[in-house]
């Protein structure tokens, strides 16, 4: 390729620097723009910082903010002849550039950030100018003072009859608006929202005494009416608290109630208890998708108390009861629907608080009502523990372990509600076992952990048996639900082993425990037979079975050591123990035989059992060494030519 011609080339160098100027004539504008940007930036930063600051002087300079001067313009390059480039431009360089260098268009000064609302605080101010603590405090005080100047004017009106009873109604309608309409004109007009949060809380926890008192004292509506009246309102302020974000006039509305309704209406606690389980209810959707443990707690604990009390002093009626099952169940279903959707986990100890009243009211109604209401319980709780996603580990207090521990422990109580009477302890070593079966097939550690706590209970109920199974003289009390216990606490007992086998295959000797507790247990289940046995056969006393049983029960031992020690020959890694064990119960027979049965037995019973017990001991000895020098001879493997 030809280079091009003089003439060509001097009309590219002309429109070059044509290029040029007009490049160098827009990097101007460009700065006198920016020029005018960083002007009305700072003028707009210096007076919100100057109406944001109420100590600060007029005339004194406000800290953060600098004069505004205009930034010169770059010096151009006077357009001329451009020497070739020494190398070829980057791709992404401005057309224009070759020859000279340009300065980049300067950023914008960075923006002062803004103070917030009113004065800033910092750490080291005092404690009464942080985070509006005083404000808060005032409106916390004062919707308290004024809720009891209301309450005690209610009172006043009715003892000494300033006004009659519709101007008494009006005067606290009246009054709770004018509290929430200020209320709403105080947070219009003021940033800080400590004190409109007091007056609208004091409003309508006044609107709801008023309702109250309605209610209660006038009788002008139904207690139905006055209920369904008294949650609209409270949502209605619930709604406002939810809007303004403010955890704070939620629990004035709802803790001002619950504090002061007494005080209407003095001791009528299924009244007052049923409005705050209203409140209850209705305060719950101030506080889907927001972390408000103090609103839980404000709205839950009162109505709990409440239900306790109703649950006590509702008579022949149930409404009491019903309302204590309606508030577990609400308090129950909207913890776990809570959690489903991601909610926090504070409620669970709330729950286990809220089931209260229905327990109470389970063991203090009649037997079936009773019955009724724990089953309902009981089945509500495995409902929800079975739906309940786990949050990370599985821990004990999380919801499906609270639910798990309130299922295990009223189970028990339905159970004793069930039968009532001298089955009562049968009936709950039946309910452990169903629930150590269960953790056994469900390897849950908030199973795991209820189903311990009912068979610790269980347990706790086989020391009634220790006198009949080595007490001649109380063989003849023996029942049929004893005998029927003692099979049932050697079950349960076996069923702990191969549970602790299977949730922790590492903890052996936990599960061997268990094991061993229940063949230990096993054989005296003889003795209580055989007292029953001689009982009801014809021409026998109890304590000639009393006296066969435990003959069988040391030859039944016996036996077991003899198993174990035929257990230790094989070549398993729990060899070593079995010996032992076995070793450790021959010798815990022969003790029996010379410490207890050569005292307790007599006749032939006593000499049957040392004669049986010595022919099992020898009969283990020669068989046992000759079963040890078996294994201990080599074995030839060679073959002969």
């Amino acid at each position: 390729m030809s280079p091009p011609q003089q003439p060509e080339l001097e009309s590219l160098r002309a429109e070059l620097r044509t290029v040029e100027a007009e490049f160098a004539e827009a990097m101007t504008r460009m700065y006198q723009v920016g020029n005018h940007l960083a002007r009305v930036r700072t003028a707009l930063d210096t007076y919100e910082a100057r109406a944001a600051s109420r100590q600060a002087s007029p005339q004194a300079p406000v800290p953060g903010t600098h004069p505004t001067a205009p930034v010169p313009p770059p010096p151009l390059a006077h357009p001329g002849p451009t020497p070739p480039p020494s190398s070829p431009p980057h791709p992404m360089a401005p057309v224009g550039a070759a020859g000279g260098h340009h300065p980049s268009p300067a950023s914008p000064p960075p923006r002062t950030p803004l103070p917030p609302p009113g004065r800033p605080t910092t750490p080291a101010d005092p404690w009464w100018q942080r985070d509006g603590l005083v404000a808060k405090v005032l409106a916390v005080v004062g919707a308290s003072v004024t809720l009891i100047g209301i309450a005690l004017l209610l009172a006043l009106a009715i003892q000494a009859g300033y006004f009659g009873p519709l101007a008494r109604v009006v005067t606290g309608a009246v009054l709770a608006a004018a509290l929430v309409g200020a209320g709403l004109l105080v947070k219009q007009r003021q940033r800080g929202s400590a004190g409109a949060l007091g007056l609208v809380g004091t409003g309508f926890a006044a609107a709801y005494l008023d309702i109250l008192a309605v209610t209660r004292i006038y009788e002008w509506l139904p207690p139905a009416v006055g209920v369904l009246v008294a949650g609209l309102v409270a949502a209605v302020g619930l709604v406002l608290a939810r809007a303004w974000g403010s955890q704070l006039l939620a629990v004035l509305i709802v803790l001002g109630v619950a504090v002061l309704a007494p005080v209407i209406a003095p001791g009528e606690a299924l009244l007052v208890g049923s409005f705050l389980l209203a409140l209850t209810i209705a305060a719950y959707p101030a506080q889907i998708g927001r972390h408000w443990v103090a609103l839980d707690v404000a709205r839950v604990l009162p109505t709990t108390l409440y239900a306790m009390i109703a649950v006590g002093v509702q008579g022949d009626g149930h409404r009491g009861t019903v309302m204590a099952v309606v508030l577990a169940l609400f308090v129950l279903g909207t913890a776990a629907v809570g959690l489903r959707r991601g909610g926090p986990l504070s409620p669970n100890l709330l729950v286990l608080v809220a089931t209260l009243p229905a327990l109470v009211a389970g063991l203090a109604e009649t037997r079936w009502v009773g019955l009724g209401v724990l089953v309902l319980v009981v089945i509500a709780h495995v409902a929800a523990a079975a739906l309940t996603p786990v949050r990370g580990v599985d821990l004990p207090w999380q919801l499906r372990g609270v639910c798990l521990f309130v299922a295990a422990v009223t189970s028990i109580a339905a159970a004793a509600r069930l039968v009532e009477g001298p089955y009562v302890p049968l009936a709950i070593v039946v309910v452990a076992i169903s629930w150590v079966a269960a953790s056994a097939v469900i390897r849950d550690r908030s199973l795991t952990v209820a189903a311990v706590i009912t068979a610790v209970v269980a347990l706790t109920t086989s020391p009634r048996l220790i006198p009949l199974a080595w007490l001649e003289s109380e063989a003849p009390s023996t029942r049929w639900q004893h005998l029927a216990e003692a099979a049932a606490l050697v079950v349960l007992l076996a069923l702990l082993g191969v549970a602790a086998r299977r949730i922790a295959p590492g903890q052996r000797a936990l599960a061997a425990t268990g094991l061993a507790a229940a063949a230990l247990l096993a054989p005296l289940t003889l003795v209580l037979a055989g007292s029953l046995t001689a009982r009801a056969a014809p021409g026998t006393h109890p304590a000639d079975g009393f006296v066969v049983g435990h003959m069988l029960a040391s030859v039944l031992w016996m036996v077991m050591a003899a198993a174990l020690l035929v257990r230790g020959l094989g070549r398993g890694e729990n060899a070593g123990t079995a010996v032992r064990v076995g070793l450790a119960l021959a010798a815990l027979v022969v003790a029996k035989l010379l410490f207890y049965d050569l005292a307790a037995l007599d006749g032939l019973p006593r000499v049957l059992s040392f004669i049986v017990a010595g022919i099992v001991l020898l009969g283990m000895g020669v068989w046992y060494a000759q079963a040890l020098e078996r294994s201990r001879t080599p074995v030839d493997n060679s073959t002969a030519e």
